[in-house]
């Protein structure tokens, strides 16, 4: 089983999906033989939470890690620890994004890489980087190639000088080729010690996210000039946000296009990767016997709303990438049902062979892989928590969407927008306002307080204090916390 895992990857950033500013062909490859879900979900539009949502198959309630430096409960279990028992073995390979940053989340084998390569970073990556700098005489360079700008973390999220940056890095030297070496690594390993074993495999890449980094070859391939906005794109909104960031300068409509260039190019840079890795699969023999997952943890606004980055319910955000190639099962095609990411390990165990445990709250999809039939009913649930009990909410059945967000600080007010995503895509019309709509908004609201009031009682009366700790000494070769007896590359 491999499941790949890219990070703030929009849904509608592939060509498949009839885009056709940016270019992804190997992604488009496997949509061709893949079930495609043109309605997937993730259970929380920011990264640590969402990653949880699949690792468990719970909500954010539930799994504890309700933001990125939180933690999840003790007491609740993964399906690669489930993965293990069953025989299988079980890595990580790219971003893990776990509090503390020193979980291996019950992977077997783990080669970490979560951001930047300084000796701070949280990675297995930045110490490799240090000795192919040094075999190429270029180790003076390392301080320079370490983060993709030098004005610190905080800066690059309040200043566009720091975004959308060229990355001047040989394209074998960056960290997504990493992670595809590593990977097709452990995969030649595993057919050479350990054929008759299956495996389990989580290629997690950074890019596209922000703050969108292309090396030069992907870059020149978008003009800025050509990148059309999008048709929801609010240049007013567009300011207040970018103000409400404390921004150094503007933020005016050629340089938000610069960022959308970028980040397809970013987007294309990674799709190489993927399709590396993916034949590479084939090369070892196992394209037919191993299912292939891919989505991204969430997506980005990407102007859509007069909006970048995440966080958010608005399509954009929380919709995701979301297809899967299973040999024999899948019946390739565009499939409208509702999914999510909370489908994820039930369906992983169920292939696996392994009866999905009662408290995981998605369903198996395999009968819906195979076109069988399937309650086309059901509805999706995603809450995010930079606020307690939650931030936004989003519920969705068929083909309308609810967004739930608290009124003022001290007040049980909630605000709503209603959509009827089968006519308005792009969230142009509300209808919670809409005589007309009233008793669908007011069904959407009762459900979606029904399904949430269970959840909200598991939250801490407060938010939790971060739980990252200090980031590893990471060392390369890998030692223990490493590939263990694995083999790298």
């Amino acid at each position: 089983i491999l499941l790949i895992i890219d990070d703030q990857h929009r849904p509608r950033a592939m060509g498949w999906t009839g885009q056709t500013q940016v270019r992804t062909p190997a992604i488009d490859r496997l949509a061709s033989q893949s079930v495609n879900f043109t309605n997937g979900y993730c259970n929380s539009p920011v990264c640590a939470p969402t990653r949880h949502c699949i690792y468990t198959g719970l909500h954010t309630p539930q799994h504890g890690a309700l933001m990125n430096d939180k933690p999840m409960r003790p007491d609740v279990r993964t399906f690669i620890a489930q993965l293990n028992q069953a025989g299988y073995t079980t890595a990580n390979i790219g971003k893990m994004h776990n509090a503390p940053y020193t979980d291996r989340r019950d992977f077997q084998y783990v080669l970490n890489h979560e951001f930047f390569t300084s000796d701070g970073g949280i990675t297995h990556y930045g110490p490799w980087l240090r000795a192919q700098l040094a075999k190429r005489g270029l180790k003076s360079q390392h301080k320079r190639w370490s983060k993709p700008v030098t004005e610190g973390a905080r800066t690059w999220l309040q200043d566009p000088k720091c975004i959308a940056h060229i990355n001047w890095m040989p394209e074998d030297l960056t960290p997504e080729y990493w992670i595809t070496q590593q990977s097709l690594a452990f995969m030649k390993d595993q057919a050479a010690n350990r054929p008759d074993k299956p495996f389990f495999l989580h290629a997690s890449y950074f890019p596209p996210h922000h703050p969108y980094g292309p090396i030069k070859k992907y870059a020149d391939m978008y003009d800025p000039a050509d990148i059309k906005l999008p048709p929801n794109y609010d240049r007013a909104g567009m300011t207040r946000w970018w103000r409400g960031r404390k921004a150094t300068s503007d933020l005016p409509d050629a340089e938000v296009r610069r960022w959308i260039a970028r980040y397809f190019a970013f987007t294309t840079q990674l799709d190489v990767q993927i399709g590396r890795l993916l034949e590479g699969l084939a090369r070892l023999g196992r394209a037919e016997d191993t299912i292939v997952i891919f989505t991204s943890d969430h997506g980005d606004m990407l102007a859509e709303h007069g909006r970048f980055y995440k966080g958010l319910m608005d399509e954009g955000s929380v919709g995701v990438p979301f297809m899967i190639r299973f040999p024999g099962v899948s019946k390739v095609r565009k499939e409208s049902a509702l999914v999510s990411h909370v489908d994820l390990p039930p369906t992983i165990l169920a292939a696996a062979g392994i009866t999905p445990g009662a408290e995981l709250v998605g369903n198996d999809l395999r009968p819906l892989l195979a076109g069988k039939a399937w309650d086309r009913n059901r509805a999706v649930f995603s809450v995010i928590h930079h606020r307690l009990p939650f931030s936004n909410m989003m519920w969705r059945r068929g083909d309308y969407k609810l967004i739930a967000s608290p009124g003022r600080r001290g007040t049980d007010q909630v605000n709503y927008k209603l959509f009827n995503m089968a006519k308005d895509t792009y969230e142009m019309n509300d209808l919670a306002g809409e005589a007309a709509s009233s008793a669908v908004l007011k069904r959407m609201k009762d459900e979606l307080m029904a399904y949430w009031a269970p959840l909200e009682k598991l939250l801490p009366a407060k938010m939790p204090p971060s739980k990252r700790g200090p980031a590893p000494n990471f060392t390369w070769p890998p030692k223990p916390w490493g590939l263990g007896g694995g083999k790298t590359a």
